[in-house]
């Protein structure tokens, strides 16, 4: 075994399981909704991303002196970079997500993140050019249908109209384009490619700052969303505030530090079908909160998607290591030869 391939194998060793990780607190936030009603979601997303932009701060004060780890160290670009994915990756999907559900209906909503991991792989191979579609097919369709199976409903359970279905679906296909963005963005930012490797703690910190901004924006949502304020009796307060914070180290600092950590290693073709690891974490913790075994189309659809993600991994993963360099995963320090579109803030 070559030292290049050693340390291929080493990269996905670590971003394999750190990516898995990132996509169960993810998951365990589709919790929150059902632990705080009836107070509506717009305090929670805003509770939580005020405690995570607090973490944030203090992070950035604590290293602010740090070779590496100042603001100083990352640059201006990548500091914007970060901020704004903050605004578009949790803000963004999020707004978007609820309204596609309340024009539409939870199923379509849920239904149509199932796109995540399909943009992702595909706008990812073509920019990375790491396997041949033909080899790609696969994977694919079997992460397709177990997410259908996942999220799939009886569709004469709608009551919605043609219309709000179809703006509903819009909708929610511009969340799912919103996450696939600071996904695929995301991971390109933290490739060293000429300029110094950025520190995750710092990079997460920052995009904590941004998330923390745009819930900002929420506040007449919340206000005006119904249902009881969060700060109206004691006995509101205190669950709100516990899951505030849990959803905020666990689901976003914790879960956007593990998945940086695995951008770092892995190609955004293997981080594509690993993120919709998220739908199955997602359902299997509802499960668990409803104390209800899965139905049929659920445990399958589970299934399948485990075998797809593991079905990509193994064909990205392969392809990466035979090929002679050019698809090999870059290391965190390493520089990425294979990237075919300059680094700069605003590409996608």
């Amino acid at each position: 075994m070559t030292a290049r391939t050693t340390e291929a194998y080493r990269a996905y060793l670590v971003g394999l399981p750190a990516a898995l990780a990132a996509t169960a607190l993810w998951g365990f936030t589709f919790l929150g909704p059902a632990a705080v009603a009836p107070v509506n979601v717009y305090w929670l997303v805003v509770g939580r991303y005020a405690v995570f932009g607090l973490m944030s701060l203090a992070v950035l004060l604590v290293r602010r002196g740090g070779a590496r780890g100042g603001l100083r160290a990352l640059g201006t670009r990548r500091l914007l970079t970060a901020v704004h994915l903050g605004v578009v990756g949790y803000i963004g999907f999020y707004l978007l997500l609820a309204m596609s559900a309340e024009l539409g209906g939870g199923v379509l909503a849920s239904t149509m993140t199932g796109l995540i991991p399909l943009m992702v792989t595909l706008v990812s191979n073509r920019l990375e050019k790491v396997l041949a579609w033909r080899r790609l097919a696969l994977p694919v369709v079997v992460i397709s249908v177990g997410l259908l199976l996942v999220n799939g409903a009886d569709p004469a359970g709608r009551t919605a109209s043609g219309r709000d279905l179809a703006l509903g679906a819009a909708l929610g296909f511009l969340s799912a384009a919103a996450w696939s963005y600071f996904v695929i963005v995301n991971r390109r930012a933290l490739r060293a490619d000429g300029r110094p490797a950025v520190d995750g703690t710092t990079w997460t910190a920052c995009i904590g700052l941004g998330a923390c901004v745009g819930s900002l924006f929420l506040l007449p949502l919340a206000v005006g969303g119904g249902g009881p304020s969060p700060v109206s009796d004691a006995g509101v307060l205190w669950p709100f505030l516990g899951w505030c914070v849990a959803l905020a180290v666990l689901g976003s600092w914790c879960a956007t530090w593990f998945w940086n950590l695995a951008s770092e290693r892995l190609p955004a073709t293997v981080m594509g079908p690993v993120i919709g690891m998220e739908a199955v974490f997602g359902a299997a913790f509802n499960l668990l909160w409803e104390g209800r075994t899965p139905t049929f189309h659920e445990l399958w659809g589970g299934l399948l998607v485990v075998a797809g993600v593991l079905l990509a991994s193994y064909l990205f993963n392969r392809a990466g290591l035979t090929r002679d360099g050019a698809g090999t995963p870059a290391p965190a320090r390493a520089a990425a030869p294979e990237d075919p579109v300059p680094a700069r803030a605003d590409r996608a």
